[in-house]
């Protein structure tokens, strides 16, 4: 009983690490595929049109409400003796320190490494990964690349876009909610704003982006036959796209704030 469960629990450190060395040496071929960008600018432009333009809908409608719900919820916790502009700065600070862009990796785990994974992986299944190999293309080059680069690219930009539509909608809630005027939310902002909370919401963007694009294409790549092999390809991409871009939510936050 005990000799069974040390050779489960063996198995799946194996397992883990050989596919966390798997992860990691697509990463670094990703990255050195990139002296090549040249040859592939099509596909990194037709990754960042997947990535970028077609995700503005989705990342509107969840910031809009993001916003809403931020002002009633600050809003109604704002006491007599606070003044109501601190609501103004409370919001750009949740928005762009935390929520713009976990939200925004979030969503766009569920959407683009999905989207990437199950493209991927219905091209490994179809056998159009090993056409590409015989006709002298590297895969990496050809696939990951273009999505990662376009990632790295895109996503601080949905981040930024997020930011702002979030920061809006939050005044429009803050208006309905306590009646805060446009010049008492712009007193809050000023009041709060540090230009270095740009720069940490556009750093997470970017670590997001890596993250989002390279596990839908390693799980793409590691997809196994057939259509349920595609699907558990997809969802595996989410959620491990999801878990990391928490972890490195933390991370991040941790380390600007004893540098910054």
């Amino acid at each position: 009983m005990l000799s069974s469960l040390f050779e489960s629990i063996g198995s799946i450190s194996i397992a883990y690490f050989q596919s966390l060395g798997r992860l990691t040496t697509l990463s670094v071929k990703s990255v050195l595929a990139m002296r090549r960008v040249h040859l592939y600018m099509e596909q990194v432009v037709g990754a960042f049109i997947y990535i970028g333009r077609y995700s503005f809908p989705i990342v509107f409608i969840t910031s809009m409400f993001m916003g809403l719900v931020l002002g009633v919820q600050i809003g109604t916790q704002i006491g007599p003796s606070t003044p109501k502009w601190a609501e103004g700065g409370l919001i750009f600070r949740s928005v762009l320190l935390e929520m713009g862009p976990v939200v925004t990796g979030l969503i766009l785990a569920g959407r683009v490494s999905s989207g990437i994974a199950s493209e991927i992986g219905a091209m490994k299944v179809t056998e159009q990964i090993d056409a590409l190999r015989t006709t002298a293309i590297n895969p990496v080059e050809f696939l990951v690349m273009p999505r990662v680069l376009a990632g790295m690219i895109a996503i601080p930009v949905l981040v930024i876009y997020s930011d702002t539509i979030a920061v809006l909608f939050g005044f429009v809630s803050s208006y309905f909610t306590i009646d805060l005027s446009w010049a008492g939310f712009v007193k809050g902002v000023r009041h709060v704003f540090v230009p270095t909370d740009v720069f940490t919401s556009i750093i997470k963007g970017y670590f997001f982006g890596v993250i989002v694009t390279i596990f839908g294409c390693f799980f793409g790549l590691e997809a196994g036959h057939g259509a349920r092999g595609v699907g558990r390809a997809t969802t595996h991409a989410v959620i491990w796209a999801s878990i990391v871009v928490l972890i490195l939510d933390y991370i991040i936050s941790a380390l600007l704030f004893f540098i910054w």
